[in-house]
């Protein structure tokens, strides 16, 4: 026992060594990142009562595992009071909506290197950007089966992955994974009472060339955790072949629970009722779509017309975390709450989804002609930038900035089931027949195809053409020009209201006085929306606050609000080390101008 004791205080006290300790006092904030787009990602910290190492936990990376998102949702409304928590409850809600592992790739094959393809490898990179953050990673699963070491029958087995906590290594450097895993198990399963569903300990060897997992797992977050990271990292995997849900979802919240405390965080979870998380995931959700609720009777929508989801009436859903979609039935798979929709052709219902699960199915009827009438002239294009409607004739161009939101609706008055082909571009990888029309696509010409980008107007814009490719229609196109995102200024505001705008230059050191300050304002050639501040590695939403503390220079970072890309880093100083940021002759340049720091804050209004 002494020695298990000294073990554990050594293991805890190496992890409260890999992060900062936070300051004294709870606090809980919440952020969305990829907001607005078809790929939300919400992200809840949570600082303990008392300092402690920061552990990240995450559900629904795969969305066929309902368990996970469901005990992380749960988990993210912890008491912390030792420590801090970094939840990511449903970590790929596209898969969540469709109730399929994957939508373009599995987003846990993703970790092995920063791809850049689909909508997965932008999550996978804010993922990575979280747990970066983080002393510990506890990543929950639902597999099939009951994994056992030995064959036992067809599912209990060495090739089944329910009722484990799975592990790369048993020992990697310092770090012995096994025996806190081992030591934590005892406690997890004297809770179970059925013994066949006790938790095993699998251990994957990830490292070691002879293991049957090792292709696969060295892609996944687990093993990034820990080879590039060096924490520990687990996956509690229950069940599938389990029937109640509310067991599964206690067991697990339970199970995370004793793992956080030997990784040196004490929470104390809301109590789970097996059939509350039942009724709570079996919840009916009615959205309005132009104020009228889809009840299930038929909805008449104007030809022409736009269709939008009212937020306010998803809100007691969204409130419980549960990912709420509607779906046109020609648009399988593309979220009208995120994205509003133009009625240019005919579709027969829309359906309602929580959390994977259909709640109704609403049939459409048009109002007016279908399609609107055909306007004079070449073929007239519909597009939404950014949220924004536009419309762009036969060979013209439509300019955008490097991870502007791009859906190409249809073409005005058409007869025909268009086909737009955006080449470059592939909307879905296991199904490609050229039809981009309706599918989200955020311009970032890194993800695209190379071979399609065009000569553009400058070397630094990449230009892309759009194909009409529709049967029996005539021909045309139009091209989309991509130009880079170039941030000028940031705009902060101290706690005494001086407005303090740094020009921009990533690498540069800028002095400000300790203290306080609100971001009030990005200034770049495109809305300022689609730029995302980190002040510490912490998301920064426009008027929300953060700290320079004396004597710790703080990290402020901008990124492409919907791909995640770096766009830079500047570093401020506190004012008491001002004057190194002036015997460094720091200069920060931007639209051709420099200025030179001296230490002193300038009068009011002054441009940094």
């Amino acid at each position: 026992m002494a020695k298990r004791t000294l073990w554990a205080a050594s293991f805890a006290l190496t992890l409260l060594l890999l992060l900062p300790l936070a300051c004294l006092g709870a606090s809980r904030s919440s952020f969305v990142f990829f907001e607005g787009t078809q790929y939300p990602l919400h992200v809840v910290f949570i600082q303990g009562e008392k300092p402690g190492p920061t552990v990240m936990i995450q559900g629904g990376i795969q969305g066929d595992e309902p368990t996970g998102f469901l005990a992380a949702q749960i988990l993210a409304e912890s008491r912390v009071r030792t420590g801090n928590l970094i939840v990511v409850p449903r970590a790929n809600v596209p898969s969540i909506h469709v109730h399929q592992r994957a939508v373009n790739v599995d987003m846990n094959r993703r970790f092995d290197r920063d791809y850049n393809q689909f909508y997965e490898d932008r999550l996978a990179r804010a993922v990575r950007f979280l747990l970066s953050q983080s002393s510990a990673l506890i990543h929950l699963h639902e597999g099939s089966g009951f994994y056992d070491p030995e064959y036992v029958n067809p599912l209990r087995n060495p090739s089944r992955w329910g009722q484990s906590i799975i592990i790369d290594a048993n020992v990697h450097d310092s770090l012995d994974l096994a025996r806190l895993v081992n030591s934590a198990l005892r406690e997890i399963n004297a809770s179970v009472r059925e013994k066949d569903y006790e938790f095993k300990l699998f251990n994957t060897r990830t490292f070691e060339s002879d293991s049957r997992y090792a292709q696969e797992m060295r892609k996944s977050l687990t093993f990034y955790a820990l080879a590039n990271l060096n924490i520990p990292a687990m996956a509690v995997e229950v069940s599938k072949n389990i029937g109640a849900l509310g067991w599964k979802v206690k067991h697990q919240v339970y199970a995370t629970g004793v793992l956080l405390r030997h990784c040196g965080v004490d929470i104390v979870p809301p109590s789970v009722d097996e059939r509350d998380v039942q009724s709570q995931f079996e919840r009916d959700c009615r959205p309005k779509i132009n104020g009228t609720p889809l009840d299930g009777r038929p909805l008449a929508i104007r030809s022409g017309g736009t269709i939008t989801v009212d937020p306010a009436s998803i809100g007691q859903n969204a409130d419980k975390g549960q990912a709420v979609a509607v779906f046109a039935s020609d648009r399988q798979g593309v979220n009208i709450v995120d994205s509003p929709r133009m009625a240019l052709e005919r579709f027969k219902e829309l359906e309602t989804r929580v959390d994977g699960r259909k709640v109704s199915s609403t049939t459409v009827r048009f109002a007016g002609a279908m399609p609107p009438p055909l306007p004079a002239g070449p073929p007239v294009f519909v597009c939404w930038l950014n949220g924004k409607p536009v419309q762009v004739r036969q060979g013209e161009t439509l300019h955008a900035l490097v991870g502007d939101q791009l859906v190409i609706e249809g073409v005005l008055g058409s007869k025909w089931r268009e086909v737009l082909n955006f080449k470059g571009y592939t909307a879905r990888p296991t199904d490609n027949d050229g039809q981009d029309m309706g599918w989200e696509i955020i311009l970032d010409p890194e993800s695209f195809i190379d071979r399609y980008r065009l000569p553009g107007p400058q070397a630094d814009v990449a230009r892309y053409q759009v194909l009409r490719e529709t049967k029996g229609a005539r021909p045309s196109s139009f091209y989309v020009d991509v130009a880079p995102r170039i941030v000028r200024s940031v705009k902060l505001v101290d706690a005494k209201g001086q407005v303090i705008t740094l020009r921009w230059s990533s690498g540069g050191e800028v002095a400000l006085p300790a203290g306080q300050y609100t971001v009030a304002e990005t200034a770049s050639n495109g809305p300022a929306n689609r730029i995302l501040s980190l002040a510490g590695g912490r998301p920064l939403r426009q008027g929300d606050t953060f700290r320079v503390e004396p004597g710790k220079p703080l990290l402020f970072s901008l990124r492409q609000a919907t791909t995640f890309a770096a766009l830079g880093t500047m570093t401020l100083v506190p004012k008491a080390q001002e004057d190194r940021a002036a015997r460094n002759d720091t200069q920060l340049v931007s639209d051709g101008q420099s200025a030179r720091y001296c230490g002193e804050l300038p009068p009011p209004g002054s441009v940094y």
